[in-house]
């Protein structure tokens, strides 16, 4: 039985499938399925929509929030496993609403994004520019934990 990718035009269905991924946030095989079906491929079935997975090295990741979702390979997944993130961090601190991740130059969304590939029950998420990650607290009441958590996380110790 030959393979369905190879009978359906290729790219077409392994460029919508990336498509899929980069901008919704899909967390089931049955999900992918049912969009791909909505863009007109009728016969995909769930073998095939594994087979892409694969094919496109599809990872299953947890956000932020907790749920588990089909994402895209990244560079940064690719940087951060050469680095130790702690070697990057100048200082982390916080005030009553934020905890502030302050790094060298570049490094602030490769260590959002380890963050964010590493969901920590006291943080919402976090937001990063050139040289400085904001972390938003689950509750402004537990801060300081918050802060706590996000340094064991990024194994960062105060000197």
């Amino acid at each position: 039985m030959k393979d369905l990718i190879e009978e359906l035009p290729c790219e077409n269905i392994l460029a919508d499938c990336e498509n899929l991924l980069r901008i919704e946030r899909l967390s089931t095989q049955s999900e992918i399925r049912h969009k791909l079906m909505a863009l007109g491929y009728s016969n995909v079935n769930q073998s095939t929509v594994s087979r892409m997975l694969a094919r496109l090295h599809i990872v299953k990741v947890t956000d932020a929030c907790g749920k588990k979702i089909y994402q895209l390979p990244s560079q940064e997944q690719k940087i951060c496993t050469d680095i130790f993130p702690s070697t990057k961090i100048i200082f982390i601190t916080h005030n009553t609403n934020v905890v502030v991740i302050k790094t060298q130059p570049g490094c602030a969304q490769l260590l959002a994004r380890l963050l964010d590939l590493n969901p920590n029950p006291n943080c919402l998420g976090a937001v990063a520019g050139n040289d400085m990650v904001m972390v938003a607290p689950k509750s402004i009441h537990q801060i300081e934990q918050c802060e706590e958590s996000i340094r064991q996380s990024l194994n960062f110790t105060t000197n």
